[in-house]
């Protein structure tokens, strides 16, 4: 039998094996608690967004639909729940109806699905993401008041703006009065300036300028006032940097001032450094631009673009450059993320990348050129 001193020995033996389970338990619990805490709050918006990316085309019915006659590419279309009126403008050469009836369809999955369930970081992004076809439709409604006529082709589906504000907006009847119903809006950045050199010079390039500005400032601010993940601001910051490459390549295309270069890019980005923005401004031709990018992700991207560009190929080998970066990036960055904020985004950037590659297939068979997939 056991003796006092044994009994004591088992208790003190007992309870330090106790305290030594509670304590790995509580240590192995930290990061456990961690990434549950981390992650819960995309148990409801990612399963929508992995519903939206399934529904995307996969890169084999790209490829299929590459090879389709286009009476098979508007059937396949239909049967994706396009609008058969839209779907069938593209037999007559319009392809007008069913680019705008694809962004429009994108914008409302992406508002619908993951904008509203989202938390506020991937929110407020997936958003600003989407704002491009808005930004696409106030430049719309500028030509259109700028040649007298009226605006068509709309994806008419407000996003940063208010709806009154866009209603107001499509109804102005002149250049002047459409910039005056976006004061107080995101895209209210430089544009009374910008509208001045309208009225002195009647081009309307210093307003588009200020408008792409203020979009991707926008953007930028998202990251400067934290209402994005840390995990998200690299996706902010090349989406800025890839409008700032595009500008430079414009302003080398178009021979414009530096300094207007320079005043055109936007603020912040991931790669390009203040020093490095004011090279690309100076760059006087686009293989110059696409020289002092070497060592950027975007550089050999560009690099091939600049080859084809020698060749004898016209200047939207850079477009499709640029475009074809964006997704390839985006999908290196958020695709890493199976589960957080990253993976929701990542079905943004899929319906957007659906909707560039369908046009450039119709485009293409339109036109009868070899098409640009990304």
């Amino acid at each position: 039998m056991l003796g006092l001193t044994g009994l004591q020995d088992y208790v003190l033996l007992a309870v330090g094996i106790i305290a030594l389970v509670t304590v790995l338990s509580i240590i192995l619990s930290i990061p456990i608690t961690d990434v549950v805490w981390r992650y819960a709050p995309y148990a409801y918006p990612l399963p929508r967004a992995k519903a939206v990316e399934a529904e995307t085309l996969s890169d084999e019915d790209y490829e299929e639909l590459k090879d389709a006659s286009m009476r098979d590419l508007v059937t396949r279309l239909e049967e994706l729940g396009v609008e058969p009126e839209a779907a069938r403008s593209v037999l007559d050469g319009n392809t007008a109806p069913l680019e705008i009836e694809l962004k429009r369809r994108a914008v409302e999955s992406v508002m619908g699905r993951i904008v509203e369930t989202s938390p506020e970081d991937v929110s407020e992004l997936a958003r600003a993401l989407m704002a491009k076809y808005e930004l696409e439709d106030i430049k719309a409604v500028l030509r259109a008041r700028h040649a007298g006529e009226e605006p068509k082709y709309l994806v008419d589906a407000p996003v940063l703006l208010e709806e009154e504000a866009w209603r107001e907006l499509k109804e102005a009847r002149s250049v002047p009065e459409v910039v005056d119903h976006l004061r107080g809006t995101p895209y209210d950045c430089g544009l009374e300036e910008a509208l001045r050199e309208y009225e002195e010079s009647g081009l309307l390039l210093p307003l588009e300028l200020a408008l792409d500005r203020a979009y991707y400032e926008h953007l930028w601010d998202l990251v400067v006032s934290e209402k994005v993940d840390e995990e998200l601001a690299r996706l902010v910051g090349l989406e800025i940097d890839l409008y700032n490459v595009e500008v430079a390549l414009r302003g080398a295309i178009l021979n414009l001032d530096p300094e207007r270069v320079l005043e055109a890019m936007a603020e912040g980005g991931w790669e390009l450094a203040e020093w490095r923005k004011r090279e690309l401004a100076e760059a006087e031709d686009p293989l110059e631009v696409v020289e002092r990018l070497s060592g950027t992700s975007l550089g050999s991207y560009l690099e091939e673009a600049a080859e084809e560009y020698s060749e004898g190929r016209g200047v939207q080998v850079f477009d499709e450059a640029l475009r074809k970066a964006r997704y390839e990036l985006a999908r290196e960055v958020a695709g890493s993320d199976l589960i957080g904020a990253p993976a929701v985004v990542h079905a943004v950037y899929e319906k957007q990348r659906e909707v560039d590659n369908v046009i450039s297939l119709v485009n293409s068979k339109v036109a009868d050129v070899e098409t640009m997939l990304v």
